[in-house]
């Protein structure tokens, strides 16, 4: 079966096997468990990926909410309460919102481990959310306010520390993902993030029975992103990639954000 599926710009095509698998090599002792863990990540972000790519855009908004050592003290269980504290948060901005005629989009995680890493790091919090209803000033690149109907959204966090960048323009968010998903708090099957409701969902294009599997490819002209390992024994593979005419920047983009002023 082929799998091809669209979210905004981007293309995935996934191959695989429907009912009983072909035999497999055998696996070195210890392997399995690592493989499937790196394997199940790899799907939190793309599974992430695919909500940035169809619902946010350049000028939207990277928060990142951190703990004074005052409320970082105060969570007994910490995870399980930072997690309380940033659904509070987002309740407390999806209502001020709401009083303006503004309907939250959002997407949100609670963050204890460094991305590149993996070492623990201090509790934090990353939310993605749509710059309508933000009120935002800027002097020589420095962030002097960041209100909600006047209100700063420190104050209604009040937890400690708001940093705020812009989403640059890309095609692809899955480097966005990435940094959220490899920060994230939990175990291996853990849920990883939080969406507001009514977020656009990705478009399962076609899916196609085949007899013979094969390489992947994509169409000519268009911009490859990730290209999986074929794997000879099932089959399988995965590509992603944006079509020619769907492009706005053959350019790399080296830095996920940008802040006010920046650009």
């Amino acid at each position: 079966m082929v799998r091809t599926v669209k979210s905004g710009k981007v293309v995935e095509k996934s191959q695989f096997f429907v009912g009983e698998r072909k035999p497999r090599a055998p696996k070195k002792k210890g392997s399995s468990s690592l493989s499937k863990k790196d394997s199940n990540m790899n799907q939190a972000v793309r599974r992430l990926a695919r909500v940035l790519n169809c619902n946010f855009t350049k000028g939207d908004l990277f928060l990142t909410l951190t703990y004074d050592e005052h409320h970082l003290n105060r969570l007994e269980n910490k995870a399980d309460n930072a997690d309380k504290a940033c659904q509070l948060f987002w309740r407390r901005i999806s209502r001020i919102l709401s009083d303006i005629g503004v309907k939250i989009r959002g997407v949100w995680i609670t963050a204890d481990k460094d991305e590149a890493s993996g070492n623990p790091v201090r509790l934090h919090h990353h939310l993605v959310v749509g710059s309508e209803g933000f009120d935002i000033t800027w002097e020589n690149k420095k962030l002097i306010g960041c209100k909600i109907n006047g209100r700063e959204v420190s104050e209604i966090w009040g937890n400690g520390s708001v940093h705020v960048e812009y989403l640059k323009q890309q095609d692809d968010y899955t480097a966005v993902a990435n940094y959220m998903v490899r920060q994230a708090v939990g175990g291996m099957d853990a849920k990883k993030w939080h969406t507001s409701r009514g977020l656009a969902k990705p478009i399962v294009v076609s899916e196609k029975a085949i007899i013979a599997p094969s390489v992947l490819r994509a169409p000519g002209g268009a911009d490859v992103r990730e290209m999986g390992r074929y794997d000879e024994q099932t089959g399988t593979h995965y590509i992603r990639y944006i079509r020619r005419n769907d492009r706005t920047d053959l350019q790399k983009v080296e830095d996920m954000f940008y802040s006010g002023g920046a650009e």
